[in-house]
């Protein structure tokens, strides 16, 4: 089992590796979940490589973001130039970038992100089918369904065992993007989720606690996982060494190599408390309707609770315990009625600590760690300065009295060319020139791009050569070995769209509760229109059939494993009604829906497609694709002849979390656990924080948290701008009557946000 450790810089990968982690996940340049972070350049990047090698260890680089059709270009060039250092693995989230690797860099092996949403039995044959060599998975399953999917796919699994955990299903959160235009598909989420909110709820509402999975690293060991992985690429060195310290004696506990009592286990879970730690849970491994994941109290880093104020003076505070020693330097969160003040640590006498507020704290008052000088001494990181890293020629030499011949392979590239020079050569007086010679001038690289290993010399005849003359011909073979054997490669976009049929005037996706007025408002249009239902009732369909409307049936985003086989029986039994369109959602409905023939395929908004790579990929297995609601102007009129839907009004959720915050904040029978089924229990909320001061609503499907904002997208205003796709309507979650319905189909009513379609997706 590999031990996967976050690196925002260089330095933490020298922490990392040398506190016992087996590889390192990084981000070059900006185009990554993570565009906040220092990341790394190319150099950088070749001198981890170095240091990672060196130790046998791997580097992963993170493109997981979505990429816009102008930004193709730009990662292409970067990974062109990286691909002679052949590297370990690149984890990706947007389809067409895979695609494009998959392509021209097949010798890279592609990880898929766990922004891609990977959650089921499907979704991950899908990804093997692909090519992908590893899945990562999302982060809302528990270890019941984690085995099931390892039962059923022989594909490498990497699980998250440590960090923040988004409320969202990670790639599937628009309320940063559509709130202020950063979305976290691209790597600049403005952590929406740890902000304050007020209303039926009051807090920190969404704000999950960080997940701890110290105790469940040996059962995933038994599992069969393959990497557990820690999140933090925007964290400091010594929480990166902490947590790799830390993690490596619960693997090789797990292992059985080392005992770890209750004592040391407690100790070790000390130690990464005090490094970074909001308050812990143990994530959904134990179950996936928690009633203990939020902390609505505090967003940010707790550290390590040590004790509770017994009594207080100015400037001095008296704790009833002392959970974990503190020294002066030490800093440490004191927290009065929920409200923390951070202090720094002068002094210690007896239970009695110094400190630098001039304050008195009440009674009962919590006291957090949050830096320790005693930790950080125990773990400093060492900065090393190593060479960048080369790719490798192979070099098989043929020697003569008058000549040399040089065959040059480069095996990632595979090519192979042979150059030939003249020679000039002495009798042999004394020693003549041998293999060593020859090995010891072809393996000096100097500054050339490259490192040069010699996997044969044959010398023909005995003679003399004068060295200078070897690191003559070695130079003059080298440049043209860096001039021939690197070729950049050249990426060519696709100018020439697809011909698709456009039969259909407008595509409506509604749900049962807005059905009736739905029925009565579609008598006015024109008979060329597709509605999906959003419904399991086959009665209901069975109904809707004889009416000769064209229809269709949705697809959840979310399908756990234990539902797919409801699932599964509920499209073949809307199949034999005569049903034949279907609104995929998420990759896993590739795989479910291929075993039959003669279906429709719609993608949904959540299969993104913001570039022609992704177009060109799923056309593949669907007749339409549809725009991202997160894109603006100018990429969706790049893709004007690549896609064929636009959504132009819906209520969107902003969240999609697999955490029930009414069971959370009140209580909940797990009734409403069924596919589509939604909660009667609703909350109306706003958000306290910043300017806006926007409304919302919570809902609930399927025992989900469902978050909805009081502005609906809607593009009407913008609706004669637009390229002709076919227009979408949605109405799902709200309830509307037929006149409304009316209104926004026409165009009268343009109330709502436009996304990022004027302001640019950034």
């Amino acid at each position: 089992m590999e031990l996967l450790l976050p690196a925002g810089s260089l330095n933490h990968t020298f922490a990392a590796f040398d506190y016992g982690a087996d590889a390192c996940y990084l981000g070059i340049g900006s185009l990554n979940a993570r565009a906040g972070a220092v990341n790394f350049s190319l150099e950088d990047y070749r001198k981890a490589l170095t240091f990672a090698r060196y130790r046998g260890k791997k580097l992963y680089l993170t493109f997981n973001t979505l990429l816009k059709e102008t930004e193709i270009d730009q990662v292409f060039e970067i990974v062109d130039n990286i691909y002679d250092l052949l590297p370990d693995g690149i984890i990706v989230q947007d389809i067409g970038l895979a695609s494009l690797i998959k392509r021209y860099f097949p010798k890279i092996p592609l990880i898929a992100s766990t922004q891609m949403g990977f959650h089921n039995v499907s979704g991950v044959k899908f990804a093997e089918d692909f090519g992908f060599k590893r899945v990562i998975l999302s982060r809302e399953l528990t270890l019941k369904e984690i085995e099931s999917i390892r039962k059923e796919s022989s594909i490498q699994l990497e699980v998250f065992i440590h960090g923040s955990i988004c409320f969202s299903f990670s790639g599937y959160c628009f309320a940063s993007s559509f709130l202020g235009g950063n979305s976290g598909n691209r790597g600049k989420c403005s952590q929406v989720c740890r902000m304050l909110f007020e209303g039926d709820l009051n807090g920190f509402i969404f704000n999950l606690k960080d997940l701890a999975g110290f105790d469940f690293v040996k059962e995933l060991y038994e599992i069969g996982i393959d990497s557990l992985k820690i999140e933090g690429r925007l964290k400091d060195e010594l929480y990166v060494a902490v947590n790799a310290f830390v993690y490596r004696q619960f693997i090789n506990a797990a292992r059985e190599k080392i005992f770890l009592g209750k004592k040391e286990r407690e100790r070790l879970k000390k130690l990464s408390a005090i490094v970074f730690s909001r308050k812990k849970w143990n994530g959904y491994f134990v179950t996936d309707h928690p009633d203990n994941s939020i902390d609505p109290d505090f967003p940010g880093n707790y550290g390590l609770f040590v004790g509770k104020v017994k009594s207080s003076r100015k400037g001095q505070i008296t704790l009833d315990k002392f959970l974990f020693p503190l020294s002066r330097h030490d800093g440490i969160l004191i927290f009065e009625n929920k409200e923390p003040e951070p202090a720094k640590v002068l002094s210690v006498t007896g239970r009695t600590v110094f400190i630098s507020l001039d304050k008195r704290f009440q009674k009962e008052s919590k006291v957090y760690l949050v830096h320790s000088v005693k930790v950080q001494n125990s773990f400093p990181v060492r900065v090393y300065n190593p060479k960048p890293f080369k790719p490798q020629i192979f070099l098989s030499i043929r020697l003569k009295e008058d000549s040399i011949e040089v065959k040059a392979e480069n095996p990632v590239r595979e090519i192979a060319k042979s150059f030939s020079s003249p020679v000039k050569t002495e009798p042999a007086r004394k020693a003549p020139v041998c293999n060593s010679d020859i090995v010891k001038e072809f393996k000096k690289s100097g500054n050339f791009p490259f490192e040069a290993t010699v996997n044969s010399v044959k010398i023909e005849g005995e003679f003399f050569v004068r060295l200078s003359e070897l690191s003559r011909i070695r130079k003059k073979v080298f440049r043209l070995i860096e001039k021939n054997l690197f070729p950049k490669k050249h990426y060519m976009t696709f100018d020439k769209g697809f011909e698709t049929e456009k039969k259909l005037s407008t595509i409506f996706v509604i749900d049962e509760k807005n059905l009736p007025a739905f029925l009565e408002f579609s008598k006015r249009l024109k008979k060329d229109f597709m509605v999906f239902i959003k419904t399991l009732n086959l009665g209901l369909l069975k109904r809707l059939v004889k009416t000769d409307m064209s229809l269709g049936v949705v697809m959840p985003l979310i399908l756990k494993t234990y539902e797919e086989e409801n699932f599964r029986y509920f499209i073949h039994q809307a199949f034999k009604l005569g049903i034949k369109n279907v609104l995929v959602s998420h990759y896993y409905g590739i795989e479910m829906l291929k075993e039959l023939d003669g279906l429709n395929l719609f993608s949904d908004f959540t299969i993104y497609t913001l570039n022609r790579e992704s177009a060109r990929f799923l056309r593949k297995f669907f007749t339409y694709l549809t725009v991202s609601i997160e894109d603006d102007i100018q990429n969706i009129e790049s893709l004007s002849d690549f896609c064929d839907i636009i959504t132009i009004y819906q209520d969107t959720p902003l969240f999609q979390s697999q955490t029930c915050i009414r069971k959370v904040f009140s209580s909940c029978s797990n009734k409403n656990m069924k596919i589509f089924k939604k909660c009667p229990t609703t909350y109306g909320i706003r958000k306290v924080n910043g300017k806006m001061k926007d409304r919302f609503e919570v809902e609930f499907e399927n025992c989900r948290t469902i978050l909805l904002w009081n502005k609906p997208l809607n593009l009407n205003k913008l609706r004669k701008n637009l390229p002709p796709f076919i227009p979408r309507f949605d109405f799902v979650y709200k309830t509307y009557t037929a006149e409304e319905m009316e209104k926004i189909f026409s165009g009268i009513n343009r109330t709502g946000h436009v996304a990022n379609t004027l302001r640019g997706l950034s």
